[in-house]
């Protein structure tokens, strides 16, 4: 992300990461004002550039998210869709989706690379 001077975000997913981890905290000035509205500074939606290690352990509210972000990279931020500047992710997976409810993410990836166990 540094050598295009953009935004760079990493996590480790698992089935107890919480849309806030990677989406960002819920915004209390939106709350006072009765709308639910994430601050994505510095999370997921403001990257240039993402990795997501172990993205098929992860929930389904997370992945469910994910799919827009990938495909028309857009975020739905309350009742605003903004536009996210992510011009590459990369996942990491140490096994392949065994539930078909993953097989919309898993079709998101265009180059998908399997590599053989070390030990």
């Amino acid at each position: 992300a540094s050598v295009c001077e953009g935004r760079f975000f990493e996590r480790l997913l698992t089935k107890f990461t919480v849309p806030e981890d990677v989406f960002g905290p819920l915004s209390l000035k939106a709350l006072e004002a009765d709308s639910l509205k994430r601050q994505v500074a510095g999370f997921l939606p403001d990257a240039h550039v993402a990795f997501l290690d172990e993205v098929f352990k992860s929930n389904a509210s997370i992945l469910n998210a994910l799919l827009t972000l990938v495909n028309e990279r857009t975020f739905h931020n309350g009742n605003t869709v903004i536009k996210a500047p992510l011009w590459c992710m990369v996942a990491a997976s140490n096994e392949l989706p065994e539930s078909r409810d993953l097989d919309a993410l898993y079709d998101r990836f265009l180059f998908r690379r399997l590599v053989k166990q070390v030990s």
